[in-house]
């Protein structure tokens, strides 16, 4: 179940980076938002938060559901997103 929603969380950041995305989420005026706009941050740190978050459950549950390795690099990448994309000049 953890394992399920954390691959579905991790795929919809991977989409977050494409251009069909970004125009799928046009603002009012058919503007594309990427994902350096306000809400396409918001966005991307709230998905890294609940890739966080299903990753301490998962690990909670004694990884039963996914091997450790596997879970600190799902967790390594999502951190590295979010630094990346919240520093100025990187991604």
């Amino acid at each position: 179940m953890f394992m399920r929603s954390l691959v579905r969380e991790t795929q919809r950041l991977a989409d977050m980076f494409t251009v069909l995305e970004a125009l799928r989420n046009a603002d009012e005026h058919g503007n594309p938002r990427s994902w350096n706009s306000p809400v396409g941050l918001l966005e991307i740190t709230q998905s890294c938060a609940i890739i966080c978050e299903l990753a301490a459950a998962i690990a909670k549950a004694g990884y039963r559901e996914c091997d450790r390795q596997t879970l600190e690099e799902i967790t390594s990448e999502a951190r590295k997103v979010l630094y990346s994309v919240n520093m100025p000049g990187v991604a």
